[in-house]
């Protein structure tokens, strides 16, 4: 690792002793920059120490003893780099390594690409989050989230997300121009997995082709109220449809939208269709996601409330697919924060969540209530201090053999530098 290290260093310096003079400052975001002529580079990035404590783990089993404390770091290093043309044309790079947390070993890089803007739009080629332009819930519910859910063999998730596949896969985007509030945005991932060979084979039963994921967002106003509308759809292809009768291309298909802009309210939804085992050789499933959230702002007060739902059909394989029953879930949910002054803020949040198994299998019902407190103060360019405390509790419906209902409590405090 030294020698790595050393090696590395060497290499920089060596780069930057072979670039021109640069002017170098910190910009409004606190990010260092670089300068020479219509270069311009950018380092940023951040680390967290977190101390965590779990009164207990409510996803394991109560025979099993744990450590209830840990200490948890995380941190990134961003590199940007931009420059514009004498024709107006401008083109980047950017490029997110993890540096610390669990992640490190398995996916050290996150976004790495490269992007080119001009009057037709802008196109990202790379490693890269999709663009969706997706609209929905306004909630206000921020959670400490150390204690969750287990849900067995439960197979329905709540889910928002229309992006189930591309992920940060390498892929092309191409963000259109926006036109009397109309934008639109087409992600294609040639290959569902992170770097893509051209040699990959292409006939894997079960497995998914390319990606096609198209978004379309419209913003305009009625009345005094801002509408923003979204749609979206996206297709991944089975690689081998022959195989069986069952296999079929992943779709998904979505509706959002939110009002803002009346009596300090924000009103916001939205509608998902998608599948699952599409491409697998067992039945496709069809599951319908959907949730509406409302937030109110007032002052120094924001307070919001969500509710999401989601269904899915539990099939039994044969000469026609026979439908068992449908899997459910619901979540409630409801926020509240108070400014205490520019730099403070104290969250309140509870959670319920709920699943319901079609063949009412007792390990894989559940319910689930969470009581969240979060302090965040900002106490200066580049430094946050947070504190927060859950009351969790985990109830299978039909009992468990050593335990029916499960409550803990959990609490952090975490320390963020930026820079």
């Amino acid at each position: 690792m030294k020698k790595v290290l050393i090696g590395t260093t060497a290499l920089v310096a060596a780069s930057m002793l072979s670039l021109p003079a640069m002017a170098l400052h910190l910009d409004e975001d606190g990010n260092y920059q670089a300068h020479t002529g219509n270069l311009s580079l950018a380092i940023g990035g951040y680390g967290t120490f977190k101390i965590e404590y779990k009164s207990r783990e409510s996803t394991k089993d109560d025979t099993v003893s744990y450590r209830n404390h840990n200490a948890d770091f995380d941190s990134e290093l961003h590199f940007e780099g931009s420059t514009t043309l004498d024709s107006g044309t401008e083109a980047g790079i950017e490029i997110q390594f993890e540096t610390g947390g669990s992640s490190i070993a398995t996916d050290p890089i996150d976004d790495n690409f490269i992007w080119v803007k001009g009057s037709l739009g802008t196109v990202y080629l790379g490693s890269r989050d999709s663009t969706e332009l997706d609209v929905g819930i306004a909630r206000n519910y921020s959670g400490v989230g150390l204690l969750a859910v287990e849900k067995g063999a439960h197979e329905i998730g709540l889910s928002s997300n229309a992006d189930t596949n591309g992920g940060q896969n390498n892929k092309v985007i191409w963000e259109a121009p926006s036109m009397s509030g109309i934008e639109l945005a087409i992600n294609y991932t040639p290959q569902l997995v992170q770097n893509t060979t051209s040699n990959a084979i292409n006939s894997v039963v079960g497995a998914k082709g390319e990606d096609l994921l198209i978004g379309l967002k419209w913003t305009g106003a009625m009345g005094a109220a801002t509408v923003k509308v979204s749609l979206g759809y996206g297709t991944a292809k089975a690689e081998d449809k022959s195989a069986d009768k069952d296999i079929d291309s992943d779709v998904r298909q979505r509706l959002g939208f939110e009002v803002s802009g009346i009596g300090n309210l924000t009103i916001g939804g939205y509608w998902l269709k998608s599948t699952d085992s599409a491409v697998a050789v067992t039945p496709t499933e069809d599951r319908t996601n959907q949730g509406l959230g409302v937030k109110w702002v007032s002052g120094d007060w924001t307070v919001g409330v969500g509710w999401e739902s989601a269904k899915q059909d539990e099939l039994t394989e044969a000469a026609v697919n026979v439908k068992n029953g449908t899997d459910k879930a619901t979540r409630m949910d409801i926020g509240v924060t108070y400014k205490l002054n520019a730099d403070m803020n104290l969250k309140v949040g509870y959670r319920q969540e709920k699943y319901d198994d079609d063949q009412n299998v007792a390990a894989n019902e559940n319910s689930t209530k969470s009581f969240d407190v979060k302090f965040e103060w900002n106490v200066g360019p580049g430094l946050e201090f947070d504190v927060g405390f859950q009351n969790f509790r985990y109830t299978h419906h039909l009992g468990l053999a050593t335990a029916a209902k499960k409550t803990g409590t959990a609490g952090y405090v975490l320390t963020k530098v930026s820079f």
